[in-house]
């Protein structure tokens, strides 16, 4: 579990104070590049960037504006601009196991110029437009908006990361960008052949978990000057933009809505506009997007766990042991010694990957003292699982973490962990479920289906219950 500080050789704390995400190397961050806050960023090398941002899809819209058909040069020439590559060397951490961005490939960018095209018909050709697409464009996310944004700006992300590099003396590589060669921090692979790996940089404060075009928690009523469309609006989205975009309208309603009510797409323009840039808070961290790794790191050194196995742990059972003791651990960790404390933020249980990761990370400083590797698995064989723990070919215990709030939690139990243990010929399997929620009715389904199970004489994952519930202080009891 390293951070790209460990890689680069640096205090954790240099680099956040230079403004740069200190990102996990192989576990996905889930921060997104917000378009809507580059107009109100400080960093230096990030000034003009949102101009070069709408200018861009400005382009595109006046292009549409001239395309007569389908199809026609206009057209195609938009089309390219909608296309965008992988952006290779990026900090972000979108993805598990490498460090680029998707980029928008033609099909995606056929549906964009597609969908931009109706708009323009409409009458509307605002670029702020392209901000909100992935409300209601399918296949189009937040993780979408993000790497289209990075791509717009990567000489400002190339600038600010020589900068970063020059200020903490970073070792620096000449790496062809976007108008010129850029002195980019760098990596050297352990691996061979060796490997000189560029990364550049992302500015804290143009990060959000959620983009503010995917975040209407505000009172956001929808066509405020136009009451009766309002009110036959409402009856199919609900009274606001959060009820219609929490997945209760799917995207393609929602966009037969909006070409077909031009004065609600101009609303939600509005609207939009209207809302004030917020980045990221990373020193609480609300969603414990980083900061799993120092809780971790805090409750594994104050609560050390020593496992008296032996010279040498060979066998599955042996690692079964270990990996059972981990778990007990934990457990003792969120029951006993205030760790529940941390699935919440001001009352709010945190996603479900918060306890994934805390899990893990904890389980890997356990693993490391034991002599044991720890490794999350995203997609292994037909099934994900979440965490593996092998000593050697043969010795693999997979560990599945579940809230009891999970809606599928019945449904891994039947189905992830017993597929994923068959393509990875894994004997035993554990079902860490932690309780978040006051009614049982999940735990006892899960609970009756496992005792169904058994009774068959199938090999079948444990169930490991940890009560992730916020107890009350003694003096109120």
């Amino acid at each position: 579990m390293q951070r790209i500080s460990d890689f680069f050789g640096v205090p954790h704390e240099k680099l956040t104070a230079e403004g740069a995400l200190d990102s996990f190397m192989a576990v996905d961050s889930r921060l997104h590049i917000d378009p809507h806050l580059l107009q109100s960023a400080s960093t230096p090398e990030l000034k003009d960037s949102y101009e070069r941002f709408t200018d861009h899809f400005d382009k595109i819209l006046h292009l549409l504006d001239a395309s007569q058909l389908k199809n026609d040069v206009f057209f195609r020439q938009a089309l390219g601009r909608l296309t965008f590559r992988e952006i290779p060397y990026i900090a972000l951490g979108y993805s598990v196991g490498h460090t680029r961005g998707k980029g928008i490939g033609k099909s995606i960018a056929m549906r964009l110029g597609e969908t931009a095209l109706q708009i323009v018909d409409v009458g509307i050709n605002d670029p702020v437009i392209f901000e909100l697409v992935g409300l209601f464009e399918e296949g189009i996310g937040a993780d979408k908006i993000s790497d289209m944004t990075a791509s717009l700006i990567l000489p400002h992300l190339c600038e600010f990361s020589e900068r970063v590099a020059r200020n903490l003396d970073l070792r620096t590589h000449d790496f062809k960008g976007p108008g010129r060669t850029y002195k980019l921090p760098l990596l050297i692979s352990k691996g061979s052949p060796v490997s000189l790996i560029p990364r550049i940089l992302i500015p804290l404060e143009i990060l959000r978990d959620l983009p503010m075009a995917y975040d209407w928690s505000g009172i956001d009523y929808v066509c405020r000057y136009n009451r009766e469309l309002r009110e036959r609006v409402n009856k199919i989205i609900g009274d606001t933009w959060k009820d219609a975009t929490r997945q209760s309208v799917g995207k393609r309603k929602l966009k037969e809505l909006l070409l077909a009510n031009p004065d609600l797409l101009r609303d939600l323009i509005e609207l939009y506009k209207a809302k004030p840039p917020e980045k990221y808070d990373f020193d609480r961290d609300p969603s414990g997007v980083l900061n799993w790794y120092s809780i971790a790191k805090k409750y594994a050194g104050d609560f050390p766990l020593k496992i008296d196995m032996g010279p040498r742990i060979t066998t599955v059972e042996e690692v079964y042991r270990v990996v059972t003791t981990i778990c007990k651990r934990f457990a003792g960790l969120v029951e006993d010694n205030g760790l529940c404390e941390v699935f919440y933020d001001s009352g709010k249980l945190k996603h479900e990957r918060f306890a994934h990761l805390l899990f893990y990370s904890i389980a890997d400083v356990y693993c490391e003292a034991n002599n044991l590797d720890v490794s999350r698995e995203s997609n292994a064989g037909r099934g994900p699982v979440d965490f593996k723990v092998s000593k050697g070919h043969d010795a693999k215990v997979t560990v599945e973490v579940k809230y009891s709030s999970n809606r599928r939690l019945v449904h891994g139990f039947t189905t992830q962990l017993p597929t994923y243990s068959a393509s990875e010929r894994t004997s035993h399997s554990i079902y860490l479920v932690i309780r978040t929620t006051e009614s049982s009715g999940a735990i006892d389904s899960l609970l009756r289906l496992h005792n169904e199970e058994a009774m068959k004489g199938d090999q079948i994952p444990e169930i490991m219950l940890v009560d992730g519930r916020i107890k009350p202080s003694a003096s109120r009891a």
